[in-house]
């Protein structure tokens, strides 16, 4: 491996596939979709099923240091006794920011916004819409309900040898902008937390494990203070090819999920990243 190709593979590691690469040089399109087996709460009853898809676009302002990107989401579910619905989750805008270094450590942050769509769920409609979102629990602001959401976070990574680490914290400040259901707060304050540990098994193959926290700050007399935390993890494989990057996950709770809105879920998680140049191959990263 040249020189150059050593200090590219610092600044492209595999991606987690929840995580962006900090890194990148190019326009990126991101498309995942899940499918998920629940354990619904009553009055549901029986093995419920949900699948979701998601999908994000990130634009270079400046490559490797400033981006642009938006996501949307849409998820369906369906719960025995309480019916099947297919729901558009709320658009997410963002721009962040990143410095790195070809020591392998990356550092920056960022600024996001779930901008509401309108919705008027029945009583059926937001039960399948709790079920659903716990599948996905650091992006259930996805599916707040005529909810405005501003989501800041900080971003670290350190690449050193074949390992990666990278972390994120972010939090979710949500402002519910109809009228407020019974014993329902009108601020809500989230903090969430995604750490990564990958390993590039060759040129062609990352494997890595991500883990999950979502936390509830702000009072909320709907949920109990033991289920205010919420834990996931999800093993992975990636393969990296030169525009198109494929991975396959399994994902599950390791505690209570989101809010103790379902019993149990697992799910299979299949995410394939696109890369669309627009620089030269050779272009250096910035840093030190």
């Amino acid at each position: 491996m040249s020189s150059l190709e050593e200090e590219l593979s610092v600044f492209d590691p595999p991606a987690p596939p929840t995580l962006p690469g900090l890194t990148r040089r190019d326009l990126t399109f991101t498309f995942e979709t899940t499918i998920a087996v629940i354990d619904p709460q009553p009055p549901s009853t029986g093995a419920a099923y949900g699948w979701s898809a998601h999908g994000e676009i990130e634009m270079p302002l400046v490559p490797r240091r400033w981006f642009v990107g938006g996501a949307h989401e849409m998820a369906a579910a369906a719960l025995p006794g309480v019916g099947s619905k297919i729901l558009l989750g709320n658009p997410e805008f963002w721009l962040r920011g990143v410095w790195s270094s070809v020591r392998g450590l990356a550092s920056g942050g960022g600024f996001g916004l779930v901008v509401p769509a309108p919705r008027n769920p029945s009583e059926a409609e937001q039960y399948v819409l709790e079920a659903a979102r716990t599948v996905r629990p650091w992006d259930a602001a996805y599916f707040a309900d005529t909810t405005l959401v501003a989501r800041p976070w900080f971003d670290i990574r350190l690449v050193t040898g074949p390992f990666i680490f990278q972390f994120r914290q972010g939090l979710d400040w949500s402002l519910v902008l109809r009228s407020l259901r019974p014993r329902e707060p009108r601020y809500d304050l989230t903090a969430r937390a995604t750490f990564y540990f990958g390993y590039r098994a060759s040129e062609a193959i990352g494997l890595g494990l991500e883990v999950w926290e979502v936390y509830q700050l702000s009072a909320d007399p709907r949920v109990k203070d033991d289920q205010r935390a919420s834990f996931a993890v999800s093993p992975s494989i990636r393969f990296m090819f030169p525009w198109v990057q494929p991975a396959l996950s399994m994902l599950f709770p390791v505690t209570t999920p989101l809010r103790g809105d379902v019993n149990g879920y697992y799910a299979l998680r299949l995410n394939v990243g696109f890369s669309f140049p627009t620089g030269r191959r050779s272009e250096p990263a910035p840093g030190l």
